[in-house]
């Protein structure tokens, strides 16, 4: 797998518009977003789909989703908790028109009512794609005005969240970077950065080395992980050997040479690859050989 194909085809990957795939640390429950296909009324909501006897289930809506707009799942490295980011409102009312992070405890292999991660992480602007590391830190993008969106920390401190600031170092730029992934060790974070002067289509993921507490400028991981369109919300495994991602690359062909039949086009329509979101996958080790990460880590 020395470049990347679909995940799941058919399970998690398929026609519909999927999103960011987490993993519980024992690997036995996936979560991912399926959304809407509007631009003018998003709505994102959680799945959850267990390995039972090893086979998978067939995904359902997670517990705690379904109501409000949820979506970016991710399980801390210890799977105590599962951060996400919602509309939900925070006291009983209408749904913000922002994204917040919210977080549930799961326990006994069930999840608890939601909790606001609170006002000192949460603006009004949203917060997208939470990443937590060993140490507690909770990493996340934020609007930043004209620049679009940074890539922000918020330190976990006397057991409470400190106020987000901006990643030090030079891979915050003046264009926008958003969906970052943190390694457990706060080693190199994955991250999607757009409209760059080497991105291959819209936004490309990103791969940046945290050096002292700065972070040095992202290396595009090439064209065996992104495509001419939209690459973003990147996820490793949990022994850091593969990457998962979405993609809403459309390599379906339509042929010119003679009319298609309805079926052939219908057939095209719902497949996975028909330009909508879905969960990609590739060996790590294959893009990026055996230095960088593999070279830190040991």
């Amino acid at each position: 797998m020395d470049s990347a194909t679909l995940f799941a085809d058919g399970l998690i990957s398929s026609r519909l518009n999927e999103y960011n795939l987490t993993f519980s640390p024992d690997g036995n429950i996936r979560l991912y977003t399926i959304a809407n296909n509007t631009s003018t009324n998003r709505f994102y909501t959680i799945f959850i789909t267990r390995k039972e006897q090893g086979r998978w289930t067939k995904p359902q809506i997670a517990s705690f989703s379904g109501q409000f707009s949820d979506a970016d799942p991710f399980f801390d490295p210890i799977g105590k908790k599962l951060y996400f980011i919602s509309t939900r409102p925070i006291t009983t009312g209408v749904s913000k028109s922002d994204f917040d992070i919210w977080y549930v405890d799961y326990e006994n292999e069930k999840f608890s009512l939601p909790k606001h991660l609170g006002n000192e992480v949460n603006s009004m602007n949203d917060e997208l794609y939470p990443t937590v590391s060993e140490k507690g830190n909770l990493f996340f993008s934020t609007e930043n005005g004209s620049k679009g969106y940074d890539l922000m920390v918020s330190r976990y401190e006397k057991h409470k969240f400190q106020r987000p600031v901006p990643l030090n170092g030079s891979i915050n730029t003046t264009k926008t970077e958003f969906d970052a992934f943190v390694s457990p060790d706060e080693s190199f974070i994955i991250y999607t950065g757009m409209n760059y002067a080497d991105n291959h289509g819209s936004g490309d993921l990103y791969l940046s080395f945290n050096k002292g507490g700065f972070w040095g400028k992202g290396k595009n991981l090439g064209n065996k992980v992104n495509s001419s369109d939209m690459d973003q919300c990147p996820m490793l495994s949990n022994d850091r050997k593969t990457l998962f991602f979405t993609s809403f690359r459309d390599s379906q062909p339509y042929p010119n040479d003679k009319p298609m039949t309805t079926d052939e086009y219908l057939n095209i329509l719902n497949s996975a690859l028909n330009g909508l979101g879905n969960i990609f996958w590739v060996d790590l080790r294959q893009v990026i050989g055996a230095s960088g990460i593999y070279k830190q880590s040991n």
